[in-house]
Order: C-alpha cells, then structure tokens, then sequence
C-alpha cells in the first residue's frame, strides 16, 4: 500500500532472532493474526448482512484466512512449539480506535491497513528468509495480504460512495506511529 510506513532493518532483525530460537513468539503471534483476521471478516459479515456481495467476498477472505491460521499451525507443530495465548500489543485496539463518524467505512480502511502492514512484513520476512521453508511460508502468504488490503479499501469506497484516498492517508499517518509504539513486545503488528 502507498504511503504504509517501511518496517525497520531493527525489526527485522529482532524478527530473524526471534523464528530462530526454541520459543518463536512472533510465529504464534502469526497464528493469532491469522485467527483474528478470518474472525474481523465474519464479524463484517455479521453486521452488515443487508450489504450485497460483502458476505460473499468476506466469506472467502476469513476462509483464506483459516487455511493461513493452518499453515502457521503446522509450522509451530513441525517446530515442536505448542501454539498458545499471548499478551496483545494493542496494535488493532489502536487502530480501531481512530474510527470517527464513517465508523464503516474507517473500519474497512483500518482492516486494509493491517492487512498492508502484513503484507509489507512478510515480504521482507520473506526475502531474509529466503530459502527457508518458512521463507516460502511468507512469500506464499504476501500476494493473499496484499489482495486482501485492496478488498477492504474497495469495500471502504463502496460503503463511503465515493473515494476514501484522503481518510487513507489520515489513517497511514495514524497507523505509522501506532506500529512504532517505543516498549511493546515484539509482535507482527509492533514495532517500526
């Protein structure tokens, strides 16, 4: 996405540290990202059940979720990590936060946003890992995020009747300092 702010070489780097050690904490994060993802879908589709098509393209957006909630799954299962609750980073909680009187139309906007922000952390998750098994996790996985963030922002449009260009670059701006929050754990969605 545009404007999404760059993850920075730090992060990449706790990142590396982090999936290489015996307790990868930013791996089950993915696995809960994943979770909440197909959950945030099937939510939309649960509050606005009068809204034609959204049902069916949310639909298959949580199902596509699930199978990647699955491969993370197998991933923490082939490392002998059991897949378990961890503490928030808030990074969502956050986002949502921001929502002002368009509610839907900034809900679909933030949704895009996260899914962005996925889409940029894997592809350079993917590119250091290159190679790796779970280097081909992530790359797999980055075309699914990217299509994803460009559902919602049509989505955003089609709710608002009109462009939302000017209220995504007010979010990215939001976003941005929400993600480079200083003294959160590492999570996919924390840290610049």
């Amino acid at each position: 996405m545009h404007g999404l702010a760059p993850t920075s070489d730090a992060w990449i780097a706790l990142a590396l540290a982090d999936l290489d050690s015996k307790l990868p904490r930013l791996l089950i994060d993915h696995a809960h990202c994943e979770r909440k993802a197909a959950q945030m879908a099937l939510r939309h589709v649960e509050k606005q059940a009068g809204w034609p098509r959204l049902a069916d393209r949310l639909s298959r957006l949580a199902r596509e979720e699930l199978v990647h909630f699955e491969r993370v799954l197998a991933e923490l299962r082939a490392r002998g990590v059991p897949f378990r609750a961890q503490p928030c980073a808030g990074y969502a909680a956050a986002l949502f936060a921001a929502a002002g009187s368009r509610r839907t139309v900034d809900e679909m906007l933030v949704c895009a946003l996260i899914e962005a922000r996925s889409h940029e952390r894997f592809e350079r998750l993917a590119a250091a890992l290159a190679d790796t098994p779970l280097g081909s996790l992530y790359a797999d996985l980055c075309e699914a995020e990217a299509r994803h963030g460009d559902l919602y922002v049509e989505l955003a449009a089609e709710a608002a009747g009109a462009a939302v260009d000017a209220r995504l670059a007010e979010l990215l701006v939001h976003e941005a300092a929400v993600v480079a929050r200083p003294g959160l754990p590492l999570r996919m969605h924390a840290g610049a």
